[in-house]
């Protein structure tokens, strides 16, 4: 069972490790509602030095928030979005430091001899820029993507992505994003988000590719409540323009999946970073229209998480379930797990076919954010509020029954993001 089901990695966030979970494991009645399916927590931030004598001596922050298993299972791509700060300086102000991504060896995350320490730490690799979020690869597998999501010491400014190769470790390409043309902000915003000096810049969340065309990228952006489209090929030769078009959706999007077959990107529509005012809906977007600068591109906008068209959601994440006939949407605002319907989607017809309603063992606020599919059948959602240490969870939503099957605890502090690890062998 464990072999067909694999792992997940968890991102801690406020905690300065992943959490390893057997999927296997965490099905096993005397392991729901218990950190018992958590098998080990490497560390995957660096010692720094805290006390100013030159020499590391505590943990970085980091704030690990995005987790990127490759094609192989070999290695995960962990975001760190506060990078190598102290964490008096990410607990003073969490944005706009220099970003630091980890790269993990994860048949020795999966040791548990390597439980709190660095043993599964492959590399760090700086991006070179301020406040990343999310990343993707390309469709070869050849080059990590990762979105430059803010300026130095401001939760605004992010305006590219930088292209990190695979094999050498290191940033080799910088493929800019647009910004909005004539705003009014002369730099950076000076405040918190949201704020209506906010809009000038893009502020990258979400990314994935997909392999159609030659190859794309569809970026979120927060800043400006619409989706990059992106030509990977000419974006690798240096094109300046490869950023080819902007298809707008309802709010600022976050977390953004594409289909199994590429053919589809959905959208969560998260919040406004100028106004206040959460999203309710995810899009779905048709590729090859994209590609084409379609204006049509948007082919199906779906209301998740409430009844009430006026209810605020705060849709978080997306993700296509194998067959890619449905999406698991996560709403952090209602406290809920939405599962669309693709086609009835497009089609125009109600979609959300069903509603969970997850919930934590201690009674507190849900908060779903982050959604995997592993072993081909269980959708699994991170949630809780920030509330200390290993306060995070992991419910697991099985897919055929449409009910959560268990509940894993202790996977981090405000956990964003986690992948699968397929089993291998």
């Amino acid at each position: 069972m464990t072999q067909r089901l694999g792992h997940l990695i968890v991102s801690g966030r406020w905690d300065n490790n992943v959490a390893i979970v057997d999927v296997a494991k965490a099905l096993l009645p005397e392991n729901d509602r218990t950190d018992g399916a958590v098998i080990s927590r490497p560390r995957v931030t660096p010692d720094v030095d805290t006390d100013g004598d030159g020499r590391p001596d505590a943990p970085a922050s980091g704030q690990p928030v995005s987790i990127l298993v490759d094609r192989d299972a070999r290695f995960a791509y962990v975001v760190n979005h506060s990078g190598a700060a102290t964490p008096a300086g990410a607990a003073g102000y969490q944005h706009g430091h220099p970003g630091l991504i980890t790269v993990v060896d994860l048949a020795k995350a999966r040791d548990p001899a390597h439980d709190g320490t660095l043993g599964a730490v492959a590399a760090f690799v700086p991006t070179g820029r301020t406040g990343p979020v999310g990343c993707a690869l390309v469709p070869d597998g050849s080059t990590l993507l990762v979105n430059c999501g803010e300026a130095e010491g401001s939760e605004d400014g992010g305006d590219e992505i930088t292209a990190i190769d695979v094999s050498t470790r290191k940033a080799v390409r910088r493929i800019p994003l647009r910004e909005t043309p004539g705003h009014p902000a002369p730099g950076p915003s000076r405040h918190d988000s949201p704020h209506p000096s906010f809009g000038r810049y893009p502020n990258p969340t979400g990314i994935v590719t997909s392999s159609y065309g030659g190859g794309y990228a569809f970026v979120g952006n927060g800043g400006i409540s619409d989706v990059s489209v992106v030509d990977l090929q000419a974006a690798m030769a240096g094109d300046p323009g490869a950023e080819r078009h902007r298809i707008p959706v309802e709010t600022g999007p976050f977390g953004l999946a594409a289909s199994p077959d590429g053919r589809l990107v959905a959208v969560a529509a998260r919040e406004s970073m100028s106004v206040a005012y959460e999203g309710r809906t995810i899009s779905i977007i048709d590729v090859a229209r994209a590609a084409a600068g379609g204006k049509d591109a948007e082919v199906a906008r779906v209301r998740v998480g409430s009844d009430d068209p006026a209810e605020q959601t705060r849709p978080f994440a997306v993700a296509f379930t194998p067959d890619g006939k449905r999406v698991v949407a996560s709403c952090f605002r209602s406290n809920t797990i939405s599962i669309v319907d693709v086609a009835d989607a497009i089609a125009g017809r109600p979609a959300e076919a069903l509603r969970i309603h997850p919930r934590t063992p201690n009674g507190a606020q849900p908060r779903p954010r982050g959604i995997a599919i592993a072993g081909g059948r269980y959708a699994c959602v991170v949630g809780g509020a920030k509330e200390g240490s290993r306060s995070s969870l992991v419910w697991l939503l099985d897919l055929e029954t449409g009910k959560i099957v268990s509940t894993v605890t202790g996977v981090g502090n405000e956990t964003y993001g986690l992948d699968a690890i397929p089993a291998t062998g």
